[in-house]
């Protein structure tokens, strides 16, 4: 890198390069453990960067070795999650996406090993004895990280490498002469490492852009939709849109079950190309149980502000027989309002009855329908 201290170091858009990665795994729910090793000359300078923003509590310290493959193997030796997949990943790379990271965590849990990747787009050329051959470029794939792995295998991997003195071009590698098979899933073209000085050009038009490149390739504007039901029951606070209304039952679910944010947060996720609620807070997680939805929906929210976009608009409705809404209007647009940072003319919620039809006509459910349009912030 020509920059005459660790690339870590080095500002793009005003922060660290590693507060830049560390920020993308921070951000994201599905992420239980964060380890990061490092040099142990810069210890205490990493130590006193994550905590100036806000990171301290969120990430694990640990000095790392000679080279890069003892320096996993001191991370590794750290992990108290070992029943979920582990990712390895370079801190020179900022700017992979939690949909790609959600899909290699995926086809790690079905598989064991996975990698993220992109297809070879030049034609790669092998000189041996002076002589060229041209390899079969569909069957090239340049790797990225992260690399995911179930615990045990990677571990092992690490062990026998160890073991006899084999240094490996990457963990996949390791996992490979095995004899077990690591998946590829195709990544991005944005996820790239910054290894030269000319990379630092390239990484400023991305953090410019909001991780996609430059503004003017971001569509102007993005439109999503959400619908979400739940199930009154007795026993459970009635919150909707963040309120909590006065009623004989509440709603039924995993999280406070507030329907209506639950809409609104997978019109948002629909938006962007970002899942649903569900991939993001599985139902599955005892972290989310009872879970305030409020907060929730101001972690998604995060999301779409990385990815550039501002509110246009947002409008509901709540379809329930039962309570009567009217009243609690105002007081949910507010609170909304709130949890997206946005001006409360922006908001618009209406409520309306099936005509005493279906579930809620019956008294049984309540259900919310959400749109939501997104505009570019570079843009805008």
């Amino acid at each position: 890198m020509l920059a005459g201290k660790n690339k870590q170091f080095l500002m793009i858009d005003n922060k660290p390069l590693i507060i830049h990665t560390l920020a993308v795994f921070v951000s994201d729910h599905c992420c239980k453990e964060i380890i990061l090793v490092t040099n142990h000359q810069e210890h205490e300078q990493m130590k006193e960067l994550i905590k100036a923003y806000d990171f301290a509590a969120a990430i694990t310290l640990v000095n790392g070795g000679a080279e890069r493959q003892d320096s996993v193997y001191a991370g590794l030796q750290t992990i108290q999650h070992t029943q979920l997949p582990v990712f390895i990943h370079d801190g020179a790379r900022p700017f992979v996406k939690h949909e790609n990271l959600h899909k290699l965590a995926e086809v790690v849990r079905d598989n064991g090993a996975a990698l993220l990747a992109v297809p070879v787009t030049d034609t790669i050329k092998r000189k041996n004895e002076g002589y060229l051959q041209t390899l079969e470029r569909r069957l090239l794939w340049a790797a990225q990280t992260p690399q995911g792995f179930d615990y045990p295998l990677i571990l092992d991997a690490h062990e026998q490498a160890r073991i006899e003195k084999y240094d490996g071009t990457d963990d996949a590698s390791l996992v490979e002469r095995l004899g077990k098979k690591v998946e590829v899933v195709e990544g991005s073209y944005d996820n790239i490492k910054l290894t030269t000085p000319e990379d630092l050009t390239k990484a400023e038009a991305y953090a410019g852009g909001n991780q996609t490149g430059k503004a003017e390739d971001q569509a102007m504007f993005r439109i999503g939709q959400g619908f979400d039901v739940h199930q009154l029951a007795e026993g459970r606070k009635c919150i909707i849109g963040g309120v909590e209304i006065p009623h004989e039952k509440g709603l039924i679910g995993h999280s406070d079950a507030d329907v209506l944010l639950h809409a609104i947060a997978d019109a948002c996720l629909g938006a962007i190309g970002g899942g649903d609620i569900g991939k993001h807070f599985p139902d599955t997680d005892p972290e989310f149980k009872d879970a305030d939805s409020g907060q929730l929906l101001k972690h998604v929210w995060n999301v779409v502000k990385e990815q550039g976009y501002d509110l246009g608009n947002l409008d509901c409705t709540v379809i329930a027989e039962v309570p009567k809404m009217a009243p609690y209007i105002d007081d949910i647009r507010e609170t909304i309002a709130r949890l997206l940072a946005t001006e409360q003319s922006r908001i618009n919620v209406k409520a309306t009855t099936t005509e005493k039809l279906g579930f809620p006509g019956r008294k049984e459910g309540i259900a919310a329908q959400a749109v939501v349009l997104l505009q570019n912030s570079q843009q805008s």
